[in-house]
């Protein structure tokens, strides 16, 4: 079985060290839209996706929505208090069911069209007219349920139903997201969503890099510096801490929340207290621990250029009033941090649109990056030609290269 083959069971195992030695996508591939088909096949409905956390969901009848491009699914927590996930569609004729983010659905979810009737266990209730399906059999046409996780409080689901489990893979770093106590977290925010004007694998290229901080983000630059990049793992993922610097930033609002972490010292154990915890999983979600606040960066295509990215957040409980007044400055921190990538990667979608380019090579410290283009190019060897297919053509022509890389392994 491939290292990177999303679509079955896999170990999550220590990748070999990256010799700095490697080729970036070419550009043509942040701009097709029959390579864009292709990815969220092999990469969006092959992998676990963050939708919230039970938190959300305190009461029967609460639930959540999650939208991905052309998918939907509905968390709800049912009248027995346990926690499924459904597609969002009727089973009579596909209608959308629930377009509110969250709410309380009571102890039924009606089809808005012709009034089909669900219970919050998905179970088909009743039809309206019922005397024109005579021999429809209910039982058989309960919501269509999908893979979901609970893991340390946070929901998870995966469209597909394949692939490693979300334990297995959150499961090597369960030493370090231990003092966070995820499963403890209360409501923060509101979702934010934002919409980007690039690919989206821009947007998930600049997130796995620190490269670019000390020039795109100058305000993290001056409060802290990375101080560990941990291993990268089969299937793409990969983690690294953050450490606040000793030097005191110039500018207010960061000297203050570098002279308030300390307070947090007494969650963390030696060696892991002042710092900040973030995982990279591809193909799209960045999952942040600070002491004061959780945050979810989650990248999800709407279009070949056109990207949404979903911003999550949750607190620790009981917080000290010094705690709060970190978390509000990190709240704004993090706000910054994204205006700031939203116009460089903005930047890079006009760049690799420019005639003639080539990239270039790829830093060490690109090394999740490199990593993350050969996973496409192992799922879609299509993204191995330098140029692009002849339009209409890009699907065969990736059959066929399957064809052609089975053949050769045999």
């Amino acid at each position: 079985m491939s290292t990177f083959d999303l679509t079955g069971p896999v170990e999550v195992k220590l990748l070999p060290e990256w010799d700095g030695v490697g080729e970036a996508l070419p550009t043509w591939t942040y701009g097709s839209e029959e390579l864009l088909e292709l990815e969220y096949e092999a990469f969006f409905l092959n992998s676990w996706q963050m939708v919230g956390h039970v938190c959300d969901l305190p009461k029967p009848g609460d639930f959540i929505t999650f939208d991905m491009w052309r998918d939907s699914v509905i968390v709800v927590r049912g009248k027995d208090d346990v926690i499924r996930a459904f597609l969002n569609v009727c089973r009579h004729r596909a209608m959308r069911l629930l377009d509110e983010g969250k709410g309380n659905c009571g102890s039924a979810i009606q089809c808005p069209y012709h009034g089909w009737t669900y219970r919050n266990d998905g179970t088909l209730r009743g039809v309206t007219q019922p005397e024109n399906f005579p021999n429809i059999d209910k039982s058989t046409l309960g919501l269509q349920e999908v893979r979901m996780t609970i893991h340390r409080g946070q929901i998870f689901v995966n469209f597909s139903g394949g692939g490693a489990s979300i334990e297995d893979t959150l499961g090597v770093v369960s030493e370090q997201i231990a003092p966070y106590s995820p499963e403890t977290y209360v409501p923060h925010s509101e979702p934010t969503f934002e919409i980007w004007n690039c690919n989206w694998k821009l947007a998930w290229d600049n997130y796995q890099e620190n490269y670019h901080i000390p020039i795109g983000h100058p305000g993290l630059q001056r409060m802290v510096e990375s101080t560990y990049e941990g291993p990268e793992y089969s299937g793409g993922f990969n983690y690294g801490y953050f450490a606040m610097r000793d030097k005191p930033s110039k500018v207010p609002h960061e000297r203050r929340y570098q002279e308030l972490i300390g307070c947090t010292d007494y969650r963390f154990p030696e060696g892991r207290q002042r710092m900040w915890l973030q995982l990279a999983l591809d193909p799209n979600m960045g999952i942040e621990y600070y002491p004061d606040i959780f945050a979810l960066f989650q990248v999800l295509p709407l279009g070949v250029d056109k990207t949404m990215i979903k911003i999550l957040t949750y607190s620790p409980a009981n917080l000290s009033a010094q705690e709060k007044e970190m978390q509000e400055i990190n709240s704004k921190l993090l706000h910054e941090v994204n205006d700031q990538d939203k116009m460089l990667v903005e930047g890079i979608q006009r760049g690799v649109n420019t005639s003639g380019y080539q990239p270039g090579p790829l830093a060490l410290e690109e090394s999740a990056v490199f990593g993350f283009h050969e996973r496409i190019r192992e799922l879609i060897p299509v993204a191995r030609l330098p140029k692009a297919p002849l339009k209409g053509t890009l699907q065969q022509e990736n059959e066929r290269l399957k064809q052609q890389t089975t053949t050769a392994t045999k």
